[in-house]
């Protein structure tokens, strides 16, 4: 199957290449040669790849493939791959072709508002450039995955593709479930992804602090077996047996300062255990798939809002927006929890209020928002997604609407659980704004907003709400609902 797709996606660039690029055969099988390496690089920047070459068409390109890094969200849809595009739209890819070089773009505002950067590299045939690879780079993940290491890691990797082809050959073929370890010459750890940190603890049981430690002191008391050598990239592969089964990690140098460290879960399961695995990830890949689908929708969303010149329809898209994006968390949160039933409330509701506080804050106004939740409280999914919801809509009309004539402002969100009462679940929001007008009816909003949070706290919750004003000036809205909560 494996295979199968592989030849199939290189039959996909080939034709792209011969029907629209301006490449002669052999840049195209140079091409087809280094193609599987880009997934590779993909999923460990962890930014969407996208490889563009000249069309036959003068100053126009054209994009012969999208990789997408598993486990990461992505940016872009499978459907413009294949198109053809003007110098004018892509100008650091036109800038790279030009000048041969390495080109960093301009920030932009892409998925939940987080800012991305265009970093372009030259490939290169001999002496020709055949190619352009460009990283969508989104700042706040690749910081807070790889922070300063990224641009290194990532001149490391294009720098190899640019090398002689038998290095390429020797890189491990990944399955989409591997975890990375980048270190330098020494084996300090300078990276280490989510995956990777799982697999050791849930493989090997190694639970030590990997940050800024000696690789070789996280398995200081296991012993090795050595499966493979190849002296080219002092490529090393060790099988380690442990608690869990058994962990494979592929090692090779990288660059002449960085090695890279590739674990995979080679462990030969009971049947029971791989039907319970099984089943987990399957339901976990659902979410995750959601996840992705609802990313693709904004992204669509953003795509209409920069077209349109009309502020409602901006607002009206930007609305829309939000709601998606507060969908989302929660299906990340189920796509990446052990336990795929159930969310933890607290965290789900400061990612949303941070998520807002970037999206809609003002230049000339200071708006905190104080959160009050308990610890270790958990929500079933469905009902999750309402109270994200519900959430989302009250704190973007506090941003809004309450604080119009006003320069300093505060919200609150209080969360409380209480068993003994028949709604055990009640949600007040409330702020020290101008107030609502006195004409407002939440029975009959005029509002799409209100509307949602009547709709959702009343049907889905089965709850009610009350409102009035803050300690005589603001406003505050109280919720009071069943929920399955759970405690963890």
């Amino acid at each position: 199957m494996i295979n199968s797709e592989k030849n199939k996606n290189i039959s996909r660039v080939r034709e792209i290449c011969l029907s629209s690029s301006s490449l002669n055969e052999e840049g195209i099988g140079r091409l087809e040669s280094i193609m599987d390496n880009f997934q590779f690089i993909s999923d460990l920047l962890a930014t969407d790849l996208m490889v563009y070459a000249e069309a036959k068409k003068d100053n126009h390109y054209v994009l012969v493939d999208i990789k997408r890094p598993h486990g990461h969200p992505t940016l872009f849809l499978e459907t413009s791959v294949g198109c053809v595009v003007t110098n004018k739209s892509e100008p650091f890819v036109k800038k790279a072709f030009d000048s041969g070089k390495k080109t960093v773009g301009v920030y932009g505002v892409m998925i939940s508002g987080r800012p991305t950067q265009q970093v372009v590299y030259p490939i290169y045939h001999y002496d020709k450039i055949i190619a352009i690879i460009s990283f969508e780079k989104d700042l706040y993940l690749t910081e807070s995955l790889l922070g300063k290491n990224w641009n290194k890691l990532a001149d490391d990797l294009v720098g190899a593709l640019n090398q002689k082809r038998h290095r390429l050959k020797h890189w491990p073929k990944l399955v989409g479930q591997e975890g990375f370890i980048l270190t330098d010459n020494s084996e300090q750890i300078l990276y280490i992804s989510y995956m990777a940190q799982n697999l050791l603890v849930s493989v090997l049981g190694v639970r030590e602090k990997a940050a800024g430690a000696k690789l070789q002191m996280l398995f200081k008391d296991f012993h090795p077996e050595i499966l493979q050598t190849e002296p080219v990239i002092n490529l090393l592969k060790k099988k380690y047996s442990g608690i869990g089964g058994t962990l494979q990690i592929t090692s090779f140098d990288l660059s002449e300062s960085n090695k890279i460290h590739v674990l995979r879960d080679v462990s030969e399961l009971s049947l029971k255990e791989k039907e319970i695995k099984v089943k987990g990830a399957l339901v976990k890949e659902i979410h995750h798939r959601v996840k992705n689908n609802l990313n693709a929708v904004a992204a669509l969303l953003r795509m209409q809002l920069r077209r349109s010149n009309d502020q409602a329809v901006k607002e009206a898209f930007q609305q829309a927006i939000l709601r998606l994006d507060s969908i989302t968390l929660v299906h990340e949160f189920l796509a990446q929890a052990d336990n795929v039933q159930i969310v933890d409330v607290s965290q789900m509701i400061k990612n949303i209020v941070r998520n807002l506080q970037h999206t809609l804050s003002y230049e000339d106004k200071q708006i905190s928002v104080n959160i009050n939740c308990p610890q270790d409280f958990y929500l079933e999914s469905e009902q999750a997604i309402s109270v994200a919801l519900i959430v989302n809509e009250l704190i973007s009309n506090c941003y809004e609407h309450a604080f119009n004539e006003l320069t300093l402002g505060e919200i609150s969100v209080n969360i409380m659980l209480d068993d003994t009462k028949e709604n055990n679940f009640t949600l007040i929001v409330n702020d020290n704004g101008s107030g609502m007008p006195s004409v407002f009816d939440k029975e009959k909003p005029s509002g799409l907003g209100w509307h949602i949070i009547n709709t959702l706290v009343t049907e889905d919750l089965n709850g009610k709400i009350s409102l009035s004003k803050s300690d005589g000036k603001g406003t505050e809205v109280e919720i009071e609902a069943k929920v399955n909560a759970r405690k963890e």
